[in-house]
């Protein structure tokens, strides 16, 4: 080639020749297929969202995911959009499904933002206290087992009820009135006589692991028994237990008199969705007859609250958090009395952790016809794992 052809067709030849462009080519459509990790992430994060909310307390294998944090509900997906909007590749894809998990999931995170504007009314006179509270185990030894293993420090048995009196309420709801043995098996409590020389005056009822404590006569008392509730196969008893009662009533119904009026108090404990079975936290001890028995007792209880024209006041240990799906059987009837607590992340369980607890577990409901002029979550000094609920309320005339 000629020096004139070659300074005519050389340097072109040069710019689209093999050494670069076919490179180049080969990388870039490789560059494209790649997605950004914050929109993987995220995408994870709305399938876990969108699979929880479709199954959580209908089917009993999603049980072990129930049991995450609720607040990460609405602190994940928080975290996702900040990362999504620091992106440089797929931005607006990875806040838009962020934005979207937060939205399906942040309901059930249990953050209460009426804390922020809600008001109640101030209670008038003839207002009445009532305290709600799993007392853990009654005032079983700290060992929780009877008897209690060597070197176990006693419980102080004084400052528990010193404890329930401090509350000065005017109706008790609590809950486990009952010891565990060695082998596991509860036992029934009797300190009834107890019970009334701490609370003179007081009326009193109590059915398997409750007992209901108030200033009101009792003009009707019963235990809700989950049978009739239960699906044919379920088995709610336990072979060779000699205390039926305490595995298929789960809620008392005590009606008072107060005033001119009868009102239905329901003092609750639904089971737990782990069992209380030996060995490690697993599929083993969250099983379909858990959910069966819980789902049971929830179906008793608002079966009872249907039926029941009286105002009613519901509160007690559902062993549920907001994220648990299993809330939607309490019935529509009963209002959450959440909005007149005055924190942004109400907490019940565990009341002994030293950096607070992250479940509510513990709630309160009551009828249109019952005002909530106060409530808040009583700490319980050590005694239990669980924070007592506090109530002032009043009735419609």
């Amino acid at each position: 080639m000629t020096a004139p052809l070659r300074a005519l067709f050389g340097p072109a030849r040069q710019e689209r020749g093999p050494a670069t462009r076919p490179r180049d080519l080969r990388r870039a459509p490789g560059a494209r297929r790649r997605v950004p990790l914050v929109l993987c992430a995220a995408s994870a994060w709305l399938v876990f969202v969108a699979a929880h909310h479709a199954l959580s307390g209908r089917v009993w294998w999603w049980q072990l995911p129930e049991l995450v944090p609720p607040l990460a509900l609405a602190a994940v997906p928080v975290a996702l959009l900040g990362a999504a909007l620091a992106a440089r590749r797929a931005r607006r894809a990875a806040v838009a499904v962020a934005l979207a998990a937060l939205t399906l999931g942040g309901g059930a995170s249990g953050l209460n933002p009426a804390a922020l504007w809600h008001r109640a009314d101030p209670a008038p006179a003839d207002a009445i206290k009532v305290f709600s509270w799993n007392t853990w185990y009654w005032d079983q030894p700290v060992g929780r087992q009877l008897p209690p293993p060597t070197g176990t420090p006693p419980r102080d048995v004084a400052a528990f009820y010193r404890y329930l009196r401090a509350q000065d309420a005017d109706v008790l709801l609590l809950q486990e009135y009952v010891y565990f043995g060695a082998d596991s098996r509860p036992i029934r409590v009797n300190d009834l006589d107890r019970l009334r020389g701490e609370f003179p005056g007081f009326h009193i009822a109590a059915a398997s692991e409750l007992v209901t404590l108030s200033r009101f006569p009792i003009v009707l008392e019963r235990g809700l028994d989950l049978r009739p509730h239960a699906p044919e196969h379920a088995a709610p008893v336990p072979p060779g237990s000699d205390w039926p009662g305490f595995h298929t009533v789960k809620t008392l119904r005590t009606d008072l008199r107060v005033g001119s009026r009868t009102v239905s108090f329901y003092n609750s404990h639904i089971n737990s969705p782990v069992g209380g079975s030996a060995g490690g936290l697993g599929l083993s001890r969250l099983n379909r007859a858990q959910h069966e028995a819980r789902a049971a007792n929830l179906r008793a209880l608002a079966a009872d609250i249907q039926a029941n024209p009286l105002p009613a006041v519901l509160a007690g240990d559902f062993n549920a958090s907001p994220a648990m799906g299993i809330l939607r059987l309490v019935p529509e009837r009963m209002a959450d009395a959440t909005p007149a607590l005055r924190s942004l992340y109400p907490a019940t369980w565990n009341d002994r952790w030293t950096l607070g607890a992250l479940w509510r577990i513990d709630w309160a409901y009551t009828t249109q016809e019952v005002a909530v002029h106060e409530y808040r979550l009583v700490r319980s000094d050590g005694l239990s794992d669980h924070s007592g609920q506090r109530l002032v309320i009043s009735f419609s005339r």
